[in-house]
């Protein structure tokens, strides 16, 4: 196993261990409101929602400029 490998790993296993903190410290309720809906859900919930959506849309965008780079570059 390489190091890209073994620090991927310990990458993984400590989102996924502060993912578990921030979920089961965070329980107050929180109310969202959106235009037609209404939520009760954790903060800790809310909190997790937001990061992997960032997580997300970063990972496309970060996509989307390799690809471009990559056709500029011919």
């Amino acid at each position: 196993m390489g190091w890209h490998s073994l620090f991927l790993l310990i990458l993984i296993t400590l989102v996924g261990l502060f993912s578990f903190l921030i979920l089961n410290l965070n329980s107050n309720i929180v109310h969202l409101d959106l235009v037609f809906y209404e939520f009760e859900i954790s903060l800790g919930f809310v909190l997790m929602s937001f990061f992997l959506l960032g997580i997300f849309v970063t990972v496309i965008l970060e996509i989307a400029f390799f690809f471009r780079k990559k056709g500029t570059n011919k």
